[in-house]
């Protein structure tokens, strides 16, 4: 168990993505402008991966799936650009889909503290806009019994980096401030421990594509 919740709180810190850093706020002076669709999904491209950096355990889901709502208009501010209202992550072809850990481990992970994801314009480049996805929090549990909750510094809610491209309407996420802030005694010290320090990294296809430009 311990094993399996070391991976699987990587996975988990993960998406997950889709995707614990506080809000970095947008630039005062920054106004965006979005257009596209107010209701969106989001379906990963290639394997989503999380991974514990301190023990180097790591999770990968081949399928992760997001809903939620965007903003459009103009003069808008960076927070809270997007709306993410549902998540999840699987494997199919493991049992019960659920992603792969280390070991032969499988791992359930679950989104917590939506709607409260964001996602965050803070700025503006020639392709879209580098941001951040703020507000998460997940829940694992791995076929080892092991259970462990990600989250960002001292439990509160994580950030992880974002970066949106318009052209591809691909959202690629990587690092951020995620943690273990929970693992139980099942959970294999070598694999997953509480405070150890979590990154997740893969790209979502938004859809409809959205365009962010500043201003």
């Amino acid at each position: 168990m311990r094993k399996l919740m070391r991976n699987t709180l990587t996975a988990g810190a993960a998406m997950a993505a889709v995707v614990g850093i506080t809000a970095l706020p947008a630039h005062a002076d920054v106004t965006w402008s979005v257009s596209g669709g107010t209701s969106i999904t989001g379906t990963n491209v290639g394997t989503l991966t999380a991974k514990d950096v301190t023990t180097g355990a790591a999770v990968t889901c081949t399928q992760a799936t997001a809903t939620g709502t965007a903003l459009n208009g103009t003069g808008l501010p960076g927070n809270g650009l997007a709306t993410l209202t549902g998540a999840t992550f699987a494997t199919p072809g493991n049992p019960n889909n659920w992603c792969s850990g280390p070991a032969g481990i499988v791992i359930r992970i679950t989104a917590d503290n939506l709607p409260n994801w964001k996602f965050n314009a803070v700025t503006p480049t020639a392709t879209g806009a580098t941001g951040t996805l703020t507000g998460v929090k997940a829940t694992i549990h791995g076929s080892d019994e092991c259970d462990a909750t990600i989250t960002g510094p001292g439990g509160g809610a994580g950030t992880i980096n974002g970066s949106y491209t318009n052209s591809s309407g691909e959202l690629a996420v990587s690092g951020g401030n995620l943690e273990v802030a929970t693992a139980d005694d099942d959970c294999d010290p070598t694999l997953i421990n509480a405070t150890d320090k979590v990154t997740l990294n893969g790209k979502y296809k938004i859809n409809p594509i959205l365009t962010i430009t500043s201003p």
